[in-house]
């Protein structure tokens, strides 16, 4: 029963994986197709680069998962390797860099908002640079906290590793988004203070809009995470390991990958713009074509 669920749940692991990487590379690549008749400003780089950690994760999982339907399938596979370790960080960066990304989309607001006046910093070469020293310190901060795990024929942190995966986690999850929260709030309070400048009320207001949006996506995250978090809890109070645990914990990141693919896609205003041009300028199209055709026949 132990094997069959291991390989239900690598399976569905590697077709979430999956689901999140096709979706995020479509949507990336629509964005770079349609770039000479809509620019790629400031805004959409960010969600680029969020698009970019996406499929950078997703694909790493599911190569992670690929394993470890190998070895349940093929009980004798041993992959304690260079390679096991260094796939482990990689994913790790992936993740890292996905909630690096949006806390930069959320200093992105915050530029724009509460310090307008100065238009270098929320330029398009300003934030270019940004998201390169941001995927820098994803690469630095992710320490080396890996081991095997035999069962599971991947390398991860292991729950019993407390000072490894509490410090990860502060790292990658509650980190970025407390940092966030405190941007959001602190925005809110500017915003309330400037109602007679009509203009920027406005415009921060949209600003603010996009901002709880992302704030929605971070905690929508760290919600699908909480049921990892209470095993990982529920272990160190009780020394008892879920045998399931490790995949439960990584399904829930495949499932969110998917659901974050989807949903930055909706919940960009420049997107959505571009992608409702865009099925427009179709739709004025397909009955010219038509029209056509029939006169030639």
């Amino acid at each position: 029963m132990s094997i069959t669920a291991n390989i239900i749940l690598d399976i569905c692991n590697l077709i979430f994986s999956s689901i999140g990487f096709l979706i995020s590379i479509g949507i990336f690549s629509f964005i770079i197709y349609h770039r000479q008749q809509h620019p790629i400003n400031t805004s959409m780089l960010l969600l680029c680069n969020t698009y970019i950690a996406i499929i950078f994760t997703c694909l790493n999982l599911f190569i992670m998962y690929g394993y470890s339907l190998f070895g349940e399938l093929y009980e004798n596979s041993y992959f304690n390797n260079w390679w096991c370790y260094a796939h482990a960080y990689i994913i790790h960066v992936g993740l890292c860099s996905i909630y690096y990304s949006y806390l930069l989309q959320t200093c992105f607001r915050f530029f724009r908002v509460i310090l307008y006046k100065y238009r270098r910093l929320h330029s398009f070469k300003f934030m270019f640079g940004f998201i390169l020293i941001e995927w820098i310190i994803s690469f630095i901060l992710i320490l080396h906290y890996f081991e095997y795990a035999s069962n599971y024929y991947h390398c991860q942190i292991s729950f019993s590793n407390f000072q490894g995966l509490l410090i990860t986690i502060s790292v990658i999850y509650f980190g970025p988004t407390i940092v966030s929260m405190i941007i959001y709030i602190f925005i809110i309070y500017h915003v309330k203070h400037i109602k007679n400048q009509q203009i920027r009320y406005q415009s921060n207001q949209r600003d603010l809009i996009v901002l709880r949006r992302i704030i929605i996506l971070i905690a929508s995250m760290l919600i699908l995470s909480l049921p990892t978090l209470i095993l990982w809890i529920y272990y160190l109070l009780t020394g008892y390991l879920y045998p399931l645990n490790y995949h439960l914990e990584w399904l829930l990141f495949s499932i969110s990958l998917s659901i974050l693919s989807v949903a930055s896609a909706i919940l960009s205003p420049h997107l959505r713009r571009l992608m409702r041009f865009q099925w427009r300028r179709h739709r004025q199209i397909q009955p010219i074509v038509i029209n056509y055709v029939h006169r030639v026949n």
